[in-house]
């Protein structure tokens, strides 16, 4: 029986939800906040904006990450088609160009005829049947509802990875390589370090420390004092 859903967040997650219960029969409304607003971490207002050409991890079906790929692969999974599709040399990391990657799913919602696509803002979770996939910064009002449901146990770690564009990158220090020995030699390029103060800082963390530990009868206690070579 077919059903209205209505998907909140146009991410990897809300976007891969909206596609494939329409591909299932259901009436989708996928709504996302962007271009009206954007949270600190997106730079474009486009579906499916990853921060990093390498979000995705390893692909490698001998570690977990790249069996769930392997698994979503399987299951028809449009967000690993259109990264396979947008695809770059990476060593056996699925790394994308982000830019065609979003490309691709926007293709894809737009022209699938039960999804309606709509650019707004939720603050209140929907009374209707709906998936939230809003990602770590929900917005306040929103997340205050999730909040009164589930309690104050909402937390996610993660860092974003620095944007370095190529044309900033002095060729005459970096130098392309693997990484750990994997893909064809040259996905990746490394800066070599030549600032002082990182290396006076590698040559400390690489110094030996010794241990003097001593007791304490009276207290009956251990104190354990370290000083450098």
């Amino acid at each position: 029986m077919s059903q209205r859903v209505c998907v909140v967040g146009g991410g990897l997650a809300g976007c891969e939800a909206a596609l494939v219960l329409a591909q299932w029969g259901h009436e989708v409304e996928l709504c996302e906040m962007k271009p009206h607003k954007r949270t600190p971490a997106q730079a474009s207002d486009r579906l499916a904006e990853l921060v990093c050409s390498n979000s995705l991890r390893s692909d490698n079906p001998e570690n977990a990450i790249g069996l769930l790929h392997e698994e979503l692969r399987r299951a028809g999974s449009p967000i690993l088609a259109a990264a396979d599709l947008a695809r770059v040399p990476a060593g056996d990391a699925l790394a994308v160009d982000r830019e065609r990657f979003s490309g691709l799913i926007e293709a894809a919602i737009a022209a699938h005829p039960r999804i309606t696509r709509t650019a707004r803002e939720v603050t209140r979770l929907p009374e209707s049947l709906a998936i939230i996939a809003t990602g770590p910064l929900t917005a306040p009002d929103l997340a205050a509802e999730i909040s009164a449901l589930a309690g104050e146990g909402l937390y996610f770690y993660d860092a974003i990875a620095p944007i370095v564009t190529a044309e900033s990158i002095d060729m005459s220090i970096a130098f392309a390589a693997s990484r750990w020995d994997k893909g064809d030699g040259a996905d990746y390029l490394s800066c070599r370090s030549i600032v002082p103060s990182t290396r006076r800082s590698c040559r400390r963390c690489s110094t030996p420390r010794r241990s003097r530990r001593t007791t304490s009868r009276r207290r009956g206690t251990s104190r354990a004092a370290c000083r450098s070579r």
